[in-house]
C-alpha cells in the first residue's frame, strides 16, 4: 500500500507541476499578445507622424499613402488585439488596457469600424494632396477615431 501511496503523491507532484508550467506559458504567451499590441498601437503612431509631417512639408505624399494604407490595414484587425485577460489589472505597468474593454466589449468592437470610416475619409484626403483637408481629415482620425478608444479604454503606461 505504502507504494501506492508514493505513486499517488508523485502523480500529484507532476500535476501541480504541470499545472504551474502552464500557468507561466499562458502568462508568457499574453505578454507576448501585448507586445505585438503596443508594437503594433507604435506602428501606427509612425504613420500619423509620416502624415503629420507631409501636411508639414517635411514628407512626400507617397509616404503620407504608403502610412494611410498601413493605417487601414490594422485598423480591422485591432479588437484581435485585445485578448481577454491581457489588461492592466492581469499585467500593471505591461499595457495600459483598462478592463473597461472586456466589460463593454460591444461598444469597444464598433470603435475599430468607426475608425476605419475616418480612415476612408483621411486616404481621400492625402490622394487629393490638399494638405488643409489632409490636417482636417489627421485630426478628426485622431480625435474621434483613437480618441474614442483612447479616452474610455487606455490608461497611459509611464
Amino acid at each position: 500500500m505504502a507504494g501506492f501511496a508514493k505513486v499517488g503523491v508523485a502523480v500529484a507532484v507532476l500535476g501541480l507541476a504541470l499545472a504551474f508550467g502552464t500557468v507561466a506559458v499562458v502568462a508568457q504567451d499574453k505578454e507576448a499578445e501585448i507586445k505585438t499590441r503596443r508594437d503594433t498601437m507604435k506602428r501606427q503612431g509612425k504613420d500619423f507622424k509620416a502624415i503629420q509631417d507631409y501636411v508639414k512639408g517635411a514628407g512626400d505624399q507617397a509616404a503620407a499613402e504608403a502610412a494611410i494604407t498601413d493605417l487601414q490595414s490594422i485598423a480591422p484587425k485591432i479588437v484581435t488585439l485585445f485578448p481577454e485577460g491581457t489588461g492592466l489589472d492581469a499585467f500593471p505597468g505591461k499595457t495600459g488596457a483598462k478592463p473597461a474593454i472586456w466589460k463593454e466589449w460591444d461598444k469597444f468592437k464598433q470603435i475599430p469600424v468607426a475608425l476605419q470610416g475616418y480612415e476612408v475619409k483621411l486616404a481621400a484626403a492625402i490622394r487629393s494632396g490638399d494638405k488643409a483637408a489632409i490636417g482636417a481629415a489627421l485630426a478628426d482620425t485622431g480625435k474621434n477615431g483613437c480618441g474614442a478608444c483612447h479616452s474610455d479604454y487606455r490608461e497611459k503606461v509611464s
